[in-house]
């Protein structure tokens, strides 16, 4: 049997040559380059969900990598922040990217980097990767709640079962506010992916605190546990990774 299994200096050297090489042949010669220009602002159309299985490799080896790694995805073109997550506890990892646009998502995807971080890294496994449009309009009600940097993501999703992508958006919009309310919430965009009938949202939290106290609510049991229209219900944790995300854009 052939041995695959590469020690996390050897992945460390092959993403930064993946890297390197998009940098350098993407990126205008800079006469500075202790001081990158900063990205223009971009609205976020577009959320990426990934998440994934350490397999060879610990916690502490991804988080070296992560670390190493970060500049190499901040330079994406249309992407506004990537939140790295680890859930050290279940072995799940991953992150959540937001996109200026579709076809941001579509070229990073076909591209090297994402080939070589992770759909042909031999260290991550069981690989989930979906992609969301934002609700706009119940997304900026929820959104800027308070200042502070999140510790805590939640991402939620569901299938609508007896109403319709244009019900939900006419109850999303209706109940937004109640959601803007919640104590420790930083923000939720909502998503949609109507194609797929899959629905949700990505809260930031100020800590795990405040959303434990959110699921042991009122208003995620009647908004989301026992709605019958909210079928197949997701709801998953991660701790930030503070130190690469700050490098790929969050605040």
């Amino acid at each position: 049997m052939i041995n695959t299994f590469k020690k996390p200096t050897e992945i460390l050297s092959i993403l930064l040559s993946i890297g390197l090489m998009m940098i350098q042949s993407c990126a205008a010669p800079a006469t500075n380059v202790s001081t990158p220009k900063e990205k223009p602002a971009m609205s976020v159309n577009t959320i990426q969900v990934v998440n994934f299985n350490l397999e060879g490799i610990g916690h502490n080896d991804f988080m070296g990598v992560a670390n190493e790694v970060a500049p190499n995805f901040a330079p994406l073109p249309g992407l506004v922040s990537k939140v790295w997550l680890s859930d050290e506890a279940n072995n799940t990892y991953g992150g959540v990217y937001s996109w200026a646009g579709q076809g941001n998502l579509d070229d990073y995807r076909g591209g090297e980097l994402y080939a070589g971080a992770l759909a042909n890294n031999p260290n991550f496994v069981n690989l989930y990767d979906k992609g969301f449009n934002v609700l706009t309009g119940p997304s900026a009600v929820t959104s800027n709640l308070m200042d502070g940097t999140p510790t805590y993501i939640q991402v939620v999703n569901f299938n609508l079962e007896g109403i319709t992508h244009d019900d939900f958006m006419g109850v999303a919009n209706e109940v937004a506010s109640n959601f803007a309310a919640l104590p420790g919430l930083i923000q939720k965009v909502w998503l949609s992916d109507e194609a797929n009938n899959t629905y949700g949202g990505v809260y930031s939290w100020a800590s795990k605190e405040a959303c434990d106290a959110y699921r042991s609510g009122e208003l995620y049991a009647g908004a989301l546990v026992n709605n019958p229209n909210f079928t197949n219900l997701s709801d998953k944790g991660f701790s930030v990774l503070d130190g690469p995300s700050k490098i790929t854009g969050m605040k």
